[in-house]
């Protein structure tokens, strides 16, 4: 009698019905194997209830995220020029490029109420690494820009070389964007 009473116990996940289960999502009561589950400060429910739970957090629209890649891009385009213009070398990039893109960040939320989606921190930080490229390629126009249009190699080539070979521009960007996507990751 035991032996029944354990095979009708032994359920099969709703996602993966090959596994064989014994766990249950504790809000809506669907079995689960355990890479279905997901630890929640309530216990283990399902990637479902999880989901649900989270898209009452998410409120940005489309407008939103528009403005979230501007607002990202402008900020980081211009903080990218004077960075450039200044050069104040490797240490103090490692230094401000993390507060700068943390205020980058938080300047896009306080643009857009705060409001966020699902895929802002990867909007955020394609805006913020487009802005920088194309503040370190304004930066090298207004520096070299009678040089650009004599050069005898296509102007695009001229412009990647630049900008590429600034390791402290490279640098800037990208730690500035880490710090965009780790602050629109974090909860606020």
């Amino acid at each position: 009698m035991t032996q029944e009473r354990i095979s009708e116990e032994i359920l099969h996940c709703t996602v993966h019905p090959d596994r064989e289960t014994t766990l249950r999502c504790n809000k809506c009561d669907r079995p689960m194997c355990p890479e279905c589950a997901v630890l929640t400060p309530v216990g283990y429910r399902c990637r479902e209830c999880v989901r649900g739970i989270q898209s009452g957090y998410y409120k940005a629209t489309q407008t939103d995220y528009a403005t979230i890649f501007a607002v990202c891009a402008g900020l980081t385009g211009v903080a990218a020029a004077i960075f450039s213009a200044i050069n104040l070398g490797l240490l103090f990039t490692l230094i401000l490029a993390l507060p700068i893109g943390g205020m980058i960040a938080e300047g896009a939320l306080r643009f857009t109420s705060r409001r966020r989606g699902r895929q802002s921190a990867n909007i955020a930080v394609g805006g913020a690494v487009a802005g920088g490229l194309m503040g370190g390629v304004v930066q090298i126009l207004l520096v070299y820009g009678g040089a650009v249009s004599r050069a005898r190699v296509p102007v695009i080539n001229f412009l990647l070389q630049s900008v590429t070979s600034d390791l402290s521009l490279l640098l800037f960007v990208g730690l500035a964007a880490a710090a965009v996507y780790g602050r629109f990751r974090m909860r606020s």
